[in-house]
């Protein structure tokens, strides 16, 4: 009696609750009684919840290697796309059991060496790869259209939130999770409040009686910077963010390691955004977000090295966009002599020319103190005129509409219209069910009512939209006002750290352009200046 070893896949959990395994075994099982082949609970193998167009299997791994070692001499399966489905990969496992040995039956539809039965094959075997990417690609553009009306069914949720799929018995919704919600706020309140590290916020939460989404006590710093990151905690998700790269290798060593599928990130204007319920505000998310920026800009393994320069982090290449770095030259004279250099250089000038493909900017490279003695004396000089800043911050929120009277007016005038023709929809409602309009008369009549509605609330919005930019205008002014107050006692005797410090604060960027630099300050003021520097080239 032949000893026949039985295999049975289904891909899906759902299929795997509807018993589809139990009744492939069952038919199987039938067909191998029905041959009168020998068959036993070890040599049965199933793979539930695992795709037909992937090799990595893990029954199937083994039902290789027991071939291999013989341990059966039939291999009874339904039907081909059982055993794969990709017709490539149907032929790889074919023949590696017929150099094993095992003779493979199907269930619905016996194959055997003939042409036309290989013929079958290969039109099976075509077919089911043909339905299985037909069906992917559906249930992507299904996904996608879901995501473009506002729906979202996430394999998993950030920190914070719970989704519970409507094939698992829930409603499909996405909602806060207010104990992990309270954790992220107070993260935020640490990292941009009180001015806690990445480290300390860990110091913090191994300390603390929360634990992750795994329930570990431990957290990674990894996982906190990907929450400080998270655009879901201001009320933005996004779908179609990724794509993956499947790898299309296949391995005839059964159990041999493949390499992994490659996830990259799309362009963002391919990113699908949708709405769900915010956690913190938009402002803290801001400050948090410049402030991981700034870390890495000015963090110490970046700076530490070489010399001490003030403007490290600061200084970018008006022509090819890099950063500039800071460098430290030697030159040993034949007297003896030691002569140390200190530069800023472009850093593409220092990028290696690999068989011509990339080229060294050509922006000059810039003596570190003269740049950093004018940028600051530069600065100094605009913070101690206090009547020109204080002037300047008020013609820019007055530039803004902050605080304007025809800004506020056309509010009230946005917000009025839309209350009256809310008041004639109501009306004309009452009208029509008193019976003193017809139907017709009615329908067209709301139809112009609901159009001009469309167009008043459109208008209102942009409106307060104009309104709330104008007053981040007027608060940006204020605090701007008082930042420069607060510094003005330390700018006369600053030494490097308070230097150093005042200038980040101040100065958004230094873009370079041969000995010419452009000021840009983070003031809201019209203060950017230009510098022109005379032998501070290099030499």
């Amino acid at each position: 009696m032949l000893r026949a070893a039985l295999y049975a896949r289904v891909s899906t959990e759902m299929q795997e609750k509807e018993q589809t395994i139990q009744s492939q075994l069952a038919a199987i099982s039938q067909f191998a009684d029905a041959h009168g082949y020998f068959t036993s609970p070890a040599l049965t193998y199933t793979d539930e919840g695992f795709s037909g167009t992937h090799l990595e299997r893990p029954a199937l791994d083994e039902l290789r290697d027991h071939a291999r070692e013989g341990r059966f001499e039939v291999l009874v399966v339904l039907c081909p796309d059982r055993l794969a489905r990709k017709y490539a990969y149907q032929v790889l496992l074919l023949e590696e059991f017929t150099r094993a040995g095992v003779e493979v039956q199907f269930c619905e539809r016996p194959i055997s060496d003939s042409p036309d039965d290989q013929l079958l094959l290969q039109i099976q075997g075509a077919v089911a790869e043909y339905e299985r990417a037909k069906i992917l690609e559906r249930a992507r553009r299904g996904r996608l259209h879901r995501a473009r009306l506002g729906e979202l069914g996430p394999s998993r949720v950030p920190y914070g939130y719970c989704y519970t799929p409507k094939k698992y018995g829930g409603d499909g919704r996405i909602r806060i999770n207010e104990q992990e919600a309270a954790l992220v706020r107070q993260v935020f309140n640490w990292y941009a409040q009180e001015g806690e590290t990445l480290y300390g916020l860990l110091l913090k939460l191994n300390a603390s009686d929360w634990s992750t989404r795994a329930g570990r006590k431990q957290w990674a710093a990894t996982t906190v910077l990907r929450m400080l990151r998270c655009e879901w905690y201001i009320g933005r998700a996004f779908y179609n963010r990724t794509r993956t790269i499947r790898n299309t290798r296949s391995s005839a060593e059964p159990g041999k390691r493949l390499p992994i599928d490659i996830v990259s990130e799309r362009p963002r204007a391919e990113w699908i955004s949708v709405p769900v319920a915010p956690i913190v505000d938009e402002g803290l998310f801001k400050l948090v977000q410049k402030r991981i920026n700034d870390n890495r800009r000015f963090a110490r393994r970046r700076l530490c090295r070489g010399g001490v320069f003030l403007l490290r982090g600061l200084m970018k290449c008006a022509i090819c966009s890099h950063a500039y770095v800071a460098e430290t030259r030697t030159d040993y004279r034949r007297d003896g002599g030691i002569y140390r250099y200190e530069y800023y250089i472009c850093t593409m000038r220092m990028a290696p020319l690999p068989d011509g493909v990339r080229h060294r900017c050509r922006n000059e490279r810039l003596r570190a103190a003269g740049v950093d003695e004018a940028v600051w004396t530069a600065v100094r000089n605009l913070l101690l005129d206090s009547d020109a800043v204080a002037n300047q911050l008020r013609q820019w929120a007055e530039q803004s509409n902050g605080g304007s009277p025809e800004l506020s007016q056309r509010l009230r005038h946005a917000e009025h219209r839309v209350r009256e023709i809310s008041q004639q929809q109501d009306r004309l409602l009452d009208a029509y069910q008193l019976g003193l309009v017809p139907l017709d008369a009615f329908k067209t009549r709301m139809q112009t009512a609901q159009d001009s509605r469309l167009v008043a609330e459109s208008a209102l919005a942009e409106t307060r939209a104009e309104q709330l930019t104008a007053d981040v205008a007027c608060a940006r002014a204020a605090s701007a006002e008082a930042i420069v107050k607060q510094l003005r006692p330390a700018l006369i005797d600053a030494d490097f750290e308070a230097r150093q410090t005042i200038l980040r604060l101040l100065v958004e960027r230094i873009v370079a352009r041969g000995q010419h630099l452009e000021v840009q300050l983070a003031l809201p003021v019209s203060g950017n200046f230009d510098l022109t520097f005379k032998d501070l080239g290099a030499r």
